[in-house]
């Protein structure tokens, strides 16, 4: 030991203090001349060593120091901490405000290929399905016999009333809607960029007696259930109809016909071969007319973002199914532009669901 370390260990030698070992005196971590509270100990440290280095190092009576530093001290850091946040703060909002001054509220920035959503192969739209009481779960279950509660018809119908009351009023959006029918395609676009949409009610879907109605029950009643089907929106997405029989596919070229070349075809069908013989007949009701498939026109389309755009949509009635056995449906959207699998398990340009009538 030379004469410092002596000196220091024999004069300084303050209650409370903090215990080094020697082996860390000459560190320069411990400085002997601003460690004035440090006792020089030959050997390893105790325990106690260890629970009295805590405690003085959290607050030592004699300095009046809180982890190691005095109020002077913590109060230099935090202005510093402070002015260093605020100013972070202050460029981190003032590059959001300059990015949402600079962000298009109404159109993408990205579109078609190089959206967010779209696959290897190009944007491909999907479908969607009312009623749907929980969005991550596709089983529709109910009792004909049960009026309300859980597993009801009211449940459903409800929630198809929900969903679809924007097709049954006219709102305040209503008077920038359009009767699309009889204007040119080529004029549309224009009146869909000046925020116009086209009408669609739910008298649209059918006019005439229409069997998925609310006082008809939708048909839960009497186990003949209706299903809303939808096209889920992409901005700027404009339909590509067949043209010709040829180029349908085989599944629904039997059901082709001419009139079809301005529609989206939507057909529903059992997923499996022993869900096609327990799903015994399936009416489309749609404005296409046809019950063997339904149809939505091209001319709703592309979407733009408008005010108060109505989403259009068609009736999946099943007419006969069984009682008692769980049926997985699937409903396929059919045109030139929309891709379909010859995976029976693949959802590209589909939706599925399960129906469980008691």
């Amino acid at each position: 030991m030379d004469s410092n370390e002596e000196s220091y260990e024999k004069t300084f030698l303050p209650n409370p203090y903090i215990v080094r070992p020697r082996t860390l005196l000459r560190s320069p971590l411990y400085p002997i001349k601003e460690n004035r509270d440090i006792y020089i100990k030959d050997g390893s440290l105790t325990g106690l060593d260890y629970l009295s280095n805590i405690r003085n190092y959290l607050w030592n009576r004699e300095t009046k120091r809180f982890c190691a530093r005095d109020g002077l001290e913590w109060a230099k850091l935090g202005c510093c901490y402070f002015i260093y946040l605020f100013t972070l703060g202050i460029l981190f909002s003032a590059l959001v405000i300059v990015y949402m001054l600079l962000l298009d509220k109404k159109t993408p920035r990205r579109l078609g290929n190089d959206s967010a959503i779209a696959f290897d192969n190009g944007i491909n739209p999907g479908l969607g399905f009312r009623p749907q009481l929980h969005m991550d779960r596709s089983l529709l279950k109910w009792r004909s016999s049960r009026k309300v509660g859980h597993e009801s018809t009211g449940e459903l119908i409800e929630n198809i009333l929900e969903w679809g009351k924007i097709h049954t009023v006219k709102d305040q959006f209503h008077q920038q809607m359009i009767d699309c029918a009889a204007i040119p395609r080529h004029l549309l676009i224009n009146y869909f960029r000046q925020g116009l949409s086209c009408i669609f009610l739910v008298t649209d879907v059918k006019p005439g007696p229409n069997p998925c109605t609310k006082p008809k029950s939708f048909g839960y009643h009497k186990g003949r259930p209706c299903i809303a089907i939808k096209i889920n929106r992409i901005f700027g997405w404009i339909p590509e109809p067949y043209q010709s029989k040829e180029e349908v596919p085989i599944e629904i070229r039997h059901l082709w016909q001419p009139v079809m070349k301005n529609f989206i075809l939507i057909k529903c069908f059992g997923q499996y071969p022993t869900d096609e013989d327990l799903v015994h007949e399936v009416d489309h009701i749609s404005i296409l007319g046809n019950k063997a498939i339904g149809g939505i026109p091209t001319y709703f389309y592309p979407f733009l973002n408008q005010p108060g755009y109505r989403q259009p949509y068609i009736w999946a009635q099943f007419i006969k199914i069984e009682s008692n056995v769980l049926l997985n449906i699937v409903c396929r959207a059919y045109a030139r532009n929309i891709r379909q699998s010859t995976d029976i398990e693949d959802m590209t340009g589909a939706v599925h669901f399960e129906l469980f009538f008691e």
